[in-house]
């Protein structure tokens, strides 16, 4: 009686810290993936017409250079990751372009799926 007990226990708490780990394996990378722009993420949002919005406005390439070279002279540079993320109906040729655009900065680039 007092084994089983026991066992009824240790299962109970290896299934406990199971999911306990497999929530922290599924919650860590997204909580990472939401790092806001004061930790250094600029978000690109691309949308179907194939135009930046940076900061919910729409952004010129003129600008974003600017603001890219800004960044990357500034001591706040070196932490600074640029982040793609395309709308669903944009085609992957015209990701591909973006990301490859964006890769010419020098910066990080994450590219977030949809």
């Amino acid at each position: 009686m007092r084994a089983s007990l026991l066992d009824g226990i240790g299962l109970g708490l290896v299934g406990s810290a199971l999911a306990v780990l497999a929530t922290a394996v599924v919650v860590l990378p997204q909580r990472l993936a939401q790092r806001p722009g004061s930790q250094g993420v600029l978000a690109l949002h691309l949308d179907a017409a194939g135009t930046l919005r940076l900061w919910n406005r729409p952004i010129r390439a003129q600008e974003l250079v600017e603001l890219l070279n800004r960044k990357a002279t500034s001591q706040e540079g070196a932490d600074v990751v640029l982040r793609l993320i395309p709308d669903p109906a944009v085609p992957w040729g015209v990701v591909r372009q973006a990301a490859s655009g964006l890769e010419n900065t020098g910066l990080p680039l994450e590219l977030q799926l949809p």
